[in-house]
């Protein structure tokens, strides 16, 4: 994409007067503002954003998905805190959905458009703690009942990982 983009760059310089020297020159200095719409640099992507390496689009990728997990641990800790207990005359129970700390992030190849696509897979938990009253059952510890696959699809879009 970045060889199109940059293509795509020569040949607007060229047809502009500018010779294939300058090209170079152009190439090393940091792009102007998109305010004033001048000294756009051919090195920009779709978006407008600069474009980057797969490289750096990884690197922030793995950087998001630590970001999105603790979001889940945070979910996870205020799913604890709002357990719903179920009272029946012998026991006393509750639920709450928890997340796995281990998780995959992978990037894949870019979609048909060129966007690059990244999952995070992980494994969501429903947890029960189970006792003769509400206190001992806060007590115990966990017991997972149910388990399941979770995979997340992001894109990359605008210099930044989105949902």
């Amino acid at each position: 994409m970045r060889t199109t983009v940059l293509a795509i760059g020569v040949v607007l310089l060229a047809s502009l007067g500018t010779g294939a020297p300058d090209v170079a020159k152009a190439a090393d200095q940091p792009a102007k503002s998109a305010k004033s719409g001048k000294g756009k640099s051919a090195d920009k992507g779709q978006s407008g954003a600069p474009a980057q390496s797969d490289e750096q689009i990884a690197d922030q990728l793995k950087t998001f998905c630590v970001k999105w997990m603790g979001f889940l641990e945070t979910r996870e800790r205020d799913n604890k805190k709002a357990i719903k207990w179920d009272k029946q005359p012998s026991t006393v129970a509750g639920h709450y959905v928890g997340y796995s700390k281990e998780y995959d992030c992978i990037m894949k190849e870019r979609s048909s458009n060129g966007t690059p696509v990244a999952t995070i897979v992980y494994k969501e938990y429903v947890y029960e703690k189970k006792g003769a009253s509400q206190g001992e059952a806060e007590a115990q510890e966990p017991a997972i009942v149910d388990a399941t696959e979770v995979t997340e699809i992001f894109r990359y879009n605008k210099g930044q990982w989105i949902y």
